[in-house]
């Protein structure tokens, strides 16, 4: 003997539709975010740029050898850092801890300078970065190898300023 079985049969009613609709809306939205074509980027503008570099503790004599119109090298990735355009000395300090007061103070340090080199570049900006010399990040607190004519340092760069 055979025994019926009846098929499968869906029941909707009209609360199940509508879930079922609302679901399928919100599954073709997001699928459209995800696959529509992204606006264009930005390109990024080009300008003038002028940052500073602080060399720390150089040997004295060093921040003479600096002067305006040198052209910077990165020492390590050898690509131009832009001119100089000013150079500012003065007596190299440190942060140490005074045991009396339980404070940090600044104490001078002898037999060295620092060195606050500013440079002129022209380089791109964009919202996430700055470049300089073709490709270049520049970033505040950054650390910067410079190699100049008759002279190379380390330092980080100390402030940035964006020109048009």
């Amino acid at each position: 003997m055979e025994q019926n079985r009846p098929g499968f049969r869906l029941r909707l009613n009209l609360f199940d539709a509508i879930v079922i609709l609302i679901a399928l809306a919100a599954a073709a939205f997001l699928l459209w975010q995800r696959l529509r074509p992204s606006a264009p980027a930005a390109a990024p503008a080009a300008a003038r740029i002028e940052y500073t570099i602080h060399l720390r503790q150089t040997l004295p004599g060093t921040g003479e050898r600096v002067r305006p119109g040198d052209a910077l090298v990165d020492a390590v990735k050898n690509i131009d850092l832009g001119e100089v355009s000013a150079v500012r000395t003065a007596p190299a300090v440190r942060s140490i801890i005074n045991e009396v007061e339980e404070c940090y103070t600044t104490a001078e340090i002898p037999g060295y300078e620092d060195i606050y080199i500013t440079v002129q570049a022209s380089g791109t900006v964009s919202e996430s970065q700055v470049l300089v010399g073709g490709g270049y990040a520049v970033r505040v607190n950054e650390a910067v190898f410079v190699r100049g004519p008759g002279y190379l340092g380390s330092g980080e760069i100390y402030s940035i300023e964006r020109g048009e």
